[in-house]
């Protein structure tokens, strides 16, 4: 109660207190999809928002930059890309920037080439799952007998 009376008492009478609320949830939808698709919020709360919040404008922009780096398959541009986020001095995405340049090399061939380890992945995460489920229940045979059928009525559906 008394941090609103005091931050009443701060504001000027010539700035205006926003009286719409845009949901985290909605700005969320803003990284992923363009401002037309995203239900709960115009252009105009976008600009105030923006207006407001600059920081918030710069990384809609770097993400959505660097989703066109990636789709569009130049790997060249991912250097400029992080040089320019590392101007913002935000330290969650300068940790980002400093773990894609640990392992650049991989990075840009993860752009660059169409191919990816996401079956072999997958199988991995299905076998540790199942493993997961039954320890401490059976045996290794038992496990392994429960993955190889696992696997054969997969191929046959």
């Amino acid at each position: 109660m008394q941090k609103e009376r005091t931050h009443q008492k701060n504001i000027s009478p010539n700035e205006t207190v926003p009286v719409e609320y845009i949901p985290r949830k909605t700005m969320c939808q803003l990284i992923y999809h363009e401002l037309e698709s995203v239900k709960g919020i115009t252009a105009e709360q976008y600009e105030a928002a923006i207006q407001k919040y600059p920081v918030l404008g710069q990384l809609y922009t770097l993400l959505k930059e660097f989703y066109r780096i990636v789709f569009s398959r130049k790997s060249e541009e991912l250097d400029s890309w992080m040089e320019t986020a590392a101007e913002l001095k935000i330290d969650e995405l300068d940790r980002y920037i400093n773990g894609l340049r640990n392992d650049l090399r991989a990075v840009k061939n993860a752009i660059i080439y169409p191919y990816n380890n996401g079956l072999a992945e997958g199988s991995v995460n299905k076998i540790k799952l199942t493993k997961r489920i039954m320890y401490g229940r059976n045996s290794f045979a038992l496990l392994k007998a429960k993955l190889l059928i696992n696997e054969y009525f997969h191929q046959i559906n």
